[in-house]
């Protein structure tokens, strides 16, 4: 019982802070760089800052089998964008 409170409290802080993550990465794209980001685009930032906030702290503590599955987290991100970006780039092309 009591390992369900704690995995449902780690869930709660996580949803908590995904949604004050997203909030102000929205505002600050709007105020700052007078772009409107999609929820997929943020949603897509706030998986790069995870990702690099993990890398980080497997550097810092030493441990190669919790870098190793980040770094190959970040080439399947990279490979993503790349792709994404020339599917819209053949889209913008298709309509004009």
């Amino acid at each position: 019982m009591m390992m369900l409170i704690v995995a449902l409290s780690l869930l709660g802080m996580v949803a908590f802070y995904s949604l004050i993550a997203y909030l102000l990465i929205r505002l600050i794209s709007k105020k700052t760089f007078k772009v409107t980001l999609t929820k997929l685009e943020i949603i897509e930032i706030i998986t790069w800052l995870a990702l690099t906030f993990f890398a980080f702290y497997a550097i810092r503590s030493g441990s190669s089998s919790m870098f190793l599955p980040s770094v190959l987290l970040f080439i399947t991100l990279m490979n993503m964008r790349i792709s994404n970006r020339k599917a819209r780039e053949r889209v913008k092309q298709e309509c004009t």
